[in-house]
């Protein structure tokens, strides 16, 4: 049984269902390469790492070379933002003693990224039923 996606693109998932609250780590400017191998000025991607915590792991995230990654910090909550797609890959070698091995794994793009303040934590101090019931008159 496989699965198989239009241009092996996932889109339209639940985004907080699949990774649920995210936190930056860091990030990385990829650049483009010239024929020989070069690198050169010309900037293919930003890559953004986070923490995802449905999947207790770091995930990279593609974005758009000009997206301005420089007022993110360490731990910060932070929301996928616009069009947030899938590419499937799968790349398979011949390893030790003429096995084939595969690797397989899912390219994640999003079109932005936003500062995503976390939901007040409620109090968890103890609720005294004796002041809030009216029944009880001690």
């Amino acid at each position: 049984m496989s699965l198989r996606f239009e241009d092996n693109l996932i889109k339209d998932f639940d985004i907080q269902q699949t990774f649920g609250q995210l936190y930056f780590l860091s990030s990385q400017t990829l650049y483009d390469n010239d024929s020989e191998g070069n690198r050169t000025e010309s900037v293919r991607e930003q890559r953004v790492t986070v923490y995802s915590e449905i999947k207790q792991d770091q995930i990279d995230i593609s974005l758009p070379p000009s997206f301005d990654l420089s007022s993110y910090q360490y731990d910060e909550p932070v929301q996928l933002l616009g069009e947030v797609s899938a590419l499937a890959w799968l790349s398979s070698y011949t390893g030790y003693n003429d096995s084939v091995q595969s690797e397989q794994a899912f390219k994640i793009r999003a079109e932005g990224l936003k500062k995503h303040p976390l939901a007040s934590i409620p109090s968890s101090k103890p609720i005294d039923a004796k002041v809030n019931n009216p029944k009880n008159k001690d």
